[in-house]
C-alpha cells in the first residue's frame, strides 16, 4: 500500500515537474520574443508642434504623410507670393530649407526670376486649390491659380500652375530635396505614363505616315 502510494506520489511529482517545465519555456519564448520585437521595430518619435491640430510621428527618421503634406503648402505659398518687397527673403528661405545639391540648381532659374520681379516691380501670387501625394513617385502636388500683375506689367496673366516637391528629414529637420513648377495639371505617375503612352503613338503613326510617304 504503502509502496502503491509512493509510486503515485513520485508519478504526480514528475508531471508536475514536466509541466513546469513546460511554462518556463513558454515564459521564455515569450520574454524572448518580446525583447527580439522591442530590439528591431522602428524608432518613432511623436511631436505635437503648437501649429499642429495632430501629433507627428517621425518612424526611423521620416514623418507622417500629412506633415510634409503641410510642407508642401507653406513651400508653394513661400516660393509663389513674392514682391519686390520680399524677394530677398523669399531668396533666404529657400536656401534655409532646401538641401544644399537642390539649392545650387535651384538658384540657376529662381535668381532669374527673382531679379525680374523686382525689375518689373510685379506682384506674384498663388492660390493653392489641392494638394496631392503620389506614392509611386514620392512627391507631392500643390496645383492653383497664379496671377502676375503690379504696377509695372502691362498685361495681368493668370494661369494654373502646379508646385512638385519632394522632401528629406535628417535628425528630424526637414529639408527640400526636389522643387519643379510647370504650368497646368500635377504630373503624377498616372498622368505621366498616359502622356507617355500618347506620345509613344504619334510617334508611330508618325512613323507609320513616314513610311507610307
Amino acid at each position: 500500500m504503502k509502496k502503491e502510494r509512493a509510486e503515485k506520489t513520485f508519478r504526480q511529482i514528475r508531471t508536475d515537474n514536466v509541466i513546469l517545465k513546460m511554462g518556463l519555456g513558454s515564459m521564455l519564448f515569450v520574454t524572448s520574443l518580446f525583447i527580439f520585437n522591442a530590439a528591431t521595430r522602428d524608432d518613432t518619435v511623436i511631436l505635437v508642434p503648437p501649429f499642429q491640430h495632430e501629433t507627428i510621428e517621425f518612424i526611423n527618421g521620416r514623418a507622417n504623410q500629412e506633415f510634409y503634406s503641410q510642407w508642401a503648402w507653406s513651400v508653394s505659398m513661400l516660393a509663389g507670393n513674392i514682391t519686390p518687397g520680399n524677394a530677398s527673403f523669399v531668396r533666404g528661405e529657400l536656401q534655409r530649407i532646401a538641401t544644399p545639391a537642390l539649392y545650387r540648381r535651384l538658384m540657376e532659374t529662381v535668381d532669374i526670376e527673382l531679379q525680374n520681379i523686382v525689375r518689373d516691380n510685379a506682384v506674384v501670387t498663388f492660390s493653392p486649390r489641392e494638394v496631392i501625394y503620389d506614392p509611386e513617385l514620392n512627391r507631392f502636388f500643390v496645383t492653383g491659380r497664379q496671377s502676375i500683375g503690379g504696377p509695372g506689367v502691362r498685361s495681368p496673366i493668370e494661369k494654373q500652375i502646379t508646385y512638385e516637391l519632394g522632401f528629406t528629414t535628417e535628425r528630424l529637420r526637414v529639408y527640400l530635396a526636389s522643387y519643379a513648377v510647370y504650368e497646368g495639371k500635377p504630373m503624377t505617375a498616372a498622368v505621366r505614363e498616359v502622356e507617355m503612352s500618347r506620345r509613344e503613338d504619334r510617334e508611330r503613326q508618325q512613323a507609320e505616315k513616314d513610311g507610307v510617304q
